[in-house]
Order: C-alpha cells, then sequence, then structure tokens
C-alpha cells in the first residue's frame, strides 16, 4: 500500500476511534447541496423621453478639476489623491513588461484607461484581493479600501483630471530590508508555454542543492517571462515521494510535465507548500524566527501557472530561497482536507446542474501533524501559532473557509474567500498570529457551483475535477 492511501486510511482510522476525551477530535464530513431561487421574474420598460438638445462629449481625460474661489480644485485629482493608490495597489502588476494588459504607471497610462478601471473597481474583482474583510486581517493587503475605492471612482467619475503635478506623492518606498537568497534553483531549459489556450499548467521538478537539513526562512520567484507567468507555488517532495513525481517527468517528452491542482503524483493532495508567488508579491520573507525544513535529497516541484498572450514567449523563472540552519519556531505548512474523498469514502460528489453544494470537514491539527511528520512531529499537544492560511478549489468553486472552533462554536476565522477565482489565490499572512490550543479543531467548508455543468464532479486533479483543500502554517507557540 502507498504512503498516499496509507494516509488516507490512517486517518478515516482516526476518525472512526477519536471518541475518548483523551484522544484528539475526529475528522468529520458535512456536504450539503442547496437549490436556489431565480427570484422573480423581472421585465424591462421603456418610454417616451422628451426631446433633448444635442451635446457633444469627448472621451479624453480632462487636464484639470473643478475649482473652488480659492482656484484649489475641488475634487480629487490624479497627482494629488490618486497616484499613491495606483502605485501601491495597482501598478505593482500594471507596469511595463508585466503580466497585467496595460501599464497605470503615469498620468497618460491612468488617465487613457480611466474608463474601463471603474467596472473592475465597483465589482471588486480589481485590485485582486481574494480574503473578505470580516473574516479576519492581513498583513500585505493589496485590496482598496472602501475609502480609496470611493475616492477613485469619483476621480473616474469627474472626468480623471490630472491637477498640479508639483502635488505628486514621492516614489513607493519599499522599506522591507534586502533578503540574501543563497539558493537559486530553476527550469533547466527555456520553455515556451502551449499556444492557442488561455491558460498553461506545467510543473518543474528541480534538485534542492543543499546537503544538510536547512529551514527554508524566505522564498520568492525571478520570473523569465514576467509576462505570461501568471502565478507560481513550489512543493517540497521529500526523498521518500519522489518515485510518483519522477514517472510523471520522465513520461513527458518535454521539460516538466502537465499538472493542474496540484503538482501531480498520488501524494499530491499533501505536497507540502514551500511557497508561493503572485506578480505584485509583497517581501518572500516568512514569520520572523519561523522556517519550513527541508530535508536533503529532496526535491521541489515548481507549478508555473502561465497566461500565453498569443505571441510564442519562452520562460525559465527561477527559485530563490534564504535557508537557516536552525529556527526559533520551526514551522508546519499543512494540508487539511478529508482524506476520503481521494478514494471516494465518501466521495466529495458536486452534482450537475446545482447552484451551491457545500463540502466540509473537521479535524485537530495534532491528527495531522501526527501521521505527516510521525516521530518528527512538532507541537503536538501543545499550543500552535497559526501565522498564514489559504484555500485551493478549481474552477466549480464558489466560497470556501477556514475556521478555527473551540466546543464545536466558532472561534476564530483563519480565512474566508467569499468570492472564490482559481486564477487569484496563494497564502495569506495574518496581521498577527492566531494560537491554537490542542483542543481546539479546525473546520473546511467549501461551496461549489456547478449549475452550468451536465455531469457530477468529484475531488481529481485534472481541470475538470474539483478540490476542496485548506493550508494553515503554524510554528511551535515558543522557542
Amino acid at each position: 500500500m502507498s504512503r498516499a492511501r496509507s494516509f488516507v486510511f490512517t486517518l478515516v482510522a482516526l476518525t472512526a476511534c477519536n471518541d475518548s476525551s483523551n484522544t484528539p477530535t475526529s475528522g468529520t464530513d458535512s456536504s450539503t447541496t442547496a437549490a436556489t431561487d431565480p427570484g422573480p421574474a423581472t421585465t424591462d420598460a421603456s418610454t417616451d423621453a422628451p426631446a433633448t438638445t444635442s451635446t457633444t462629449t469627448s472621451d479624453e481625460p480632462t487636464t484639470g478639476a473643478p475649482t473652488g474661489t480659492t482656484g484649489d480644485p475641488v475634487g480629487p485629482t490624479y497627482y494629488r489623491d490618486i497616484k499613491a493608490i495606483l502605485d501601491a495597489k495597482c501598478a505593482t502588476c500594471h507596469r511595463p513588461g508585466d503580466i497585467a494588459p496595460f501599464s497605470l504607471t503615469n498620468y497618460d497610462e491612468a488617465g487613457m484607461f480611466a474608463k474601463i478601471l471603474a467596472p473592475a473597481i465597483e465589482d471588486r474583482t480589481m485590485p485582486p484581493w481574494p480574503p473578505g474583510a470580516d473574516c479576519n486581517q492581513f498583513a500585505h493587503d493589496r485590496g482598496l479600501t472602501d475609502a480609496e475605492r470611493e475616492l477613485v471612482l469619483a476621480w473616474i467619475a469627474a472626468d480623471a483630471p490630472a491637477g498640479d503635478p508639483n502635488d505628486a506623492p514621492p516614489p513607493p518606498d519599499d522599506d522591507a530590508p534586502p533578503i540574501a537568497y543563497d539558493v537559486q534553483i530553476g527550469i533547466p531549459e527555456p520553455f515556451t508555454p502551449a499556444q492557442g489556450v488561455a491558460d498553461d499548467y506545467r510543473c518543474f521538478l528541480l534538485d534542492w542543492p543543499k546537503d544538510q537539513e536547512a529551514y527554508a526562512t524566505a522564498f520568492t520567484i525571478e520570473p523569465g517571462a514576467r509576462e505570461i507567468v501568471h502565478h507560481v507555488i513550489a512543493f517540497i517532495i521529500p526523498p521518500d515521494e519522489l518515485e510518483d513525481f519522477e514517472a510523471l517527468d520522465a513520461a513527458d517528452p518535454g521539460p516538466g510535465y502537465p499538472c493542474y491542482g496540484g503538482p501531480g503524483g498520488e501524494a499530491s493532495p499533501r505536497a507540502q507548500w514551500l511557497g508561493a508567488w503572485v506578480p505584485g508579491a509583497s517581501s518572500g520573507a516568512l514569520p520572523e524566527g519561523t522556517g519550513i525544513r527541508v530535508k536533503p535529497g529532496s526535491k521541489i516541484a515548481m507549478q508555473m501557472h502561465y497566461h500565453p498572450n498569443g505571441a510564442p514567449v519562452a520562460d525559465q523563472s527561477t527559485i530563490m530561497v534564504r535557508t537557516a540552519e536552525t529556527v526559533a519556531r520551526p514551522a508546519l505548512l499543512l494540508p487539511i482536507a478529508h482524506p476520503g474523498w481521494m478514494v471516494d469514502a465518501p466521495a466529495m460528489t458536486i452534482p450537475a446542474g446545482e447552484a451551491d453544494v457545500t463540502h466540509s470537514f473537521t479535524i485537530d491539527l495534532g491528527s495531522v501533524i501526527q501521521y505527516l511528520y510521525k516521530d518528527e512531529a512538532i507541537g503536538v499537544g501543545k499550543p500552535l501559532l497559526a501565522h498564514m492560511a489559504g484555500v485551493h478549489m478549481h474552477t466549480r468553486g464558489a466560497r470556501a473557509s477556514l475556521v478555527v472552533q473551540s466546543g464545536g462554536a466558532p472561534e476564530a476565522c483563519l480565512i474566508d474567500v467569499p468570492r472564490w477565482d482559481f486564477n487569484w489565490q496563494g497564502i495569506y499572512e495574518f496581521a498577527a498570529p492566531i494560537t491554537i490550543e490542542p483542543t481546539d479543531s479546525v473546520r473546511l467548508e467549501c461551496h461549489f457551483d456547478n449549475s452550468a455543468g451536465d455531469s457530477s464532479l468529484k475531488w481529481g486533479e485534472g481541470t475538470e475535477d474539483e478540490m476542496c483543500l485548506g493550508m494553515v502554517y503554524v510554528s511551535t507557540d515558543s522557542p
């Protein structure tokens, strides 16, 4: 029996056996399907409007703004009010040579595209920041505050006036200290993603160069072709799990191998995340004093999400890692999912035509840690600090959350993604760590919309399969 299937049946056994008060909380699964009400029908009515005089409008942005009696603009202007917001929240991606389709680094660009910005800002799809504001507070928040959103929309509605260039804010100051990365590993030869597709997912197995145990304390990606690299996830494949992944690599004649939901292989659902990168990502440093252990002989599965732009562009991206021999608080990035979903016991069924199907799973973190790390487990039976969290589904996902429960009632919300978008996913660092007691459990809940589907879905690696997976980055509570 493979270790992956052993993992499944071990946690199923834990689910059945954890009844006594001196054992970890059992894992449980709950699945529901809700029918949706399309709501009352609506009709479109129009009436004849009175004749009006002809007017002429211009789509060109204005260079001034309405002024008061003192001559000062009464509404927001680009240089005084808007540029600082766009620089901080938009121009990290919307800049020349990056993944965004146009640049927003100066007034000429921002004024030209102002009108098409409004719909994305109004429906909160841009800037992309998936975590819901009502759940938790996060570091490096890329979303617009309500005040920023209203200010930008008011500026657009006023025909995007430039204002006085002397009001321009100073250039953005990145006060994060430089990181001395000591590991650099990357795609061994240039790879050109498939053309004629919207997205191409490719995994590359990279040798970990350290011959001694080390802790990863910072992670980032240096994109080779920034204009087509949508996001990157790096997974640690320990020596005893390599066989499945090396077989996938060997079966594909080109560099790397195709992958989608995870790094591939039977053990994919429990592959440990080393880090994730998206355009505009902030400092790659992990929470202070923490680090993820990487064993010598491991490999890194580098999952590339390419978004081809219509021209054949070759990429040769690089992973950069800072390591340390020891850390004050060893950390683990734990996968949270019902093990039975992976072998249809029970199946994570998402029926065709259903608009709101819910699957959930509850388990204590000690059970997960004990199985995954056995005699190398840390923090079992002791408080843990949760520093980051994320969720993962595929394209039929609608919403997902992770909460810490104490006594069966929600105690602390780790993350809630109210509008899931597969194209924008990651792991998000909390503004302050959250303590998880040994008696607490973590509940994962995923909602799916398969109303447009003509067949049922369940757990799987493929594009037309689904997943319900949570990730929590935890460390010991004290050095």
